[in-house]
């Protein structure tokens, strides 16, 4: 059984620049954001902390990076957010290898695919580097726990807005960035339990949008015109909502056809100022790597107190165009 950590006092931020993800990054005083397996990797040595994040093109990642920075400069350390463009397994792998060979301080990975990542988290484990499971979990593995989301209870907290948001009956669709992202099939398996007792609501399509807002938009264009009584969407990647809440608006459905998703980034605040979302599960990037890179220096240091295979849950919100402005004043920057 894994010893569970609650962390409500983390504070879910706002993305201030949702195309930061898009890009290479830039340097600060704590750390930097690149996505060659080459490139960035040569400034990584065994003073610096990593974190792997699935891809850079999701809004989420900007908080995230904003995080580790954050914590860098408040520990007086170095860390470095080095990830794909993309979703892409065999990339990520190909960066995970390339600083194995500098030994950093530690590693914080987000996998895209667990199976993938399982050998490599052994052979650092094995050259004593600390090695933890962030935003998502690697099962099986050498990791020596995880700190984020419980997404299979994010999912029935999505589950429940959507029912709400439909009156509780009627068709809806789901868009999911990731089939072989554990944390999104747990968030996807945490929306059908919270629906199953629904007996109104029927799933009528699931659809793969692999972290892309353009594709997520697609995908909400064709089943719209697929079903044309669809009740409401479920985005279950950070890409997701704002793809579909781009569709209702194309489509002039905003506040006909209702939309949830995850992450509070720019543009579902804007989806929801448009009336296009009905409700953003915002999960606390922020804080969560922030804590995940404590938690880092700490093993680094052999300092920490945690159990083997330790439990982090940062927690989740659910933000309704009523509490939006509070949130948004609330949020850490």
């Amino acid at each position: 059984m894994r010893n569970i950590v609650k962390a409500g006092v983390l504070l879910a931020t706002v993305a201030l620049a949702a195309t930061a993800c898009s890009s290479t990054g830039g340097t600060s005083t704590a750390g930097s954001s690149g996505t060659a397996a080459a490139g960035n990797a040569g400034a990584v040595d065994s003073a610096t902390y990593v974190f792997l994040p699935k891809s850079l093109n999701n809004p989420y990642w900007v908080d995230a990076r904003k995080g580790m920075e954050a914590e860098a400069k408040k520990l007086g350390v170095t860390a470095q957010f080095l990830g794909p463009d993309t979703d892409d397994a065999a990339k990520q792998v190909a960066i995970f290898e390339s600083i194995l060979a500098k030994k950093p301080a530690g590693i914080a990975i987000s996998p895209n695919d667990p199976s993938s990542v399982t050998a490599i988290i052994a052979q650092a484990r094995d050259a004593g580097i600390p090695v933890i499971a962030w935003d998502g979990p690697v099962a099986n593995s050498k990791v020596q726990g995880y700190v984020g989301t419980d997404n299979v209870a994010a999912g029935e907290k999505e589950g429940g807005a959507l029912a709400a948001a439909i009156g509780e009956k009627g068709k809806v669709a789901v868009v999911i960035g990731n089939l072989g992202a554990p944390n999104l099939n747990q968030r996807l398996q945490g929306l059908k339990k919270a629906l199953a007792k629904y007996p109104g609501i029927q799933i009528v399509a699931t659809q793969e949008s692999h972290e892309s807002v353009a594709t997520a938009q697609s995908l909400a264009e064709t089943l719209l015109q697929a079903h044309p009584d669809l009740a409401g969407f479920a985005g279950i990647g950070g890409s997701d909502l704002p793809g579909i809440a781009g569709a209702l608006k194309s489509a002039s459905l905003c506040g006909k056809t209702m939309a949830v998703g995850f992450d509070v980034v720019p543009q579902g605040i804007q989806g929801m100022k448009d009336g296009c979302v009905n409700a953003l599960v915002s999960q606390k990037p922020f804080g969560m790597t922030a804590q995940a890179l404590q938690i880092l220096v700490d093993f680094h240091n052999k300092k920490s107190t945690l159990a083997a295979n330790f439990n982090v849950d940062t927690g989740v919100e659910v933000v309704t165009p009523e509490t939006l402005d509070k949130f948004l004043a609330s949020a850490p920057h």
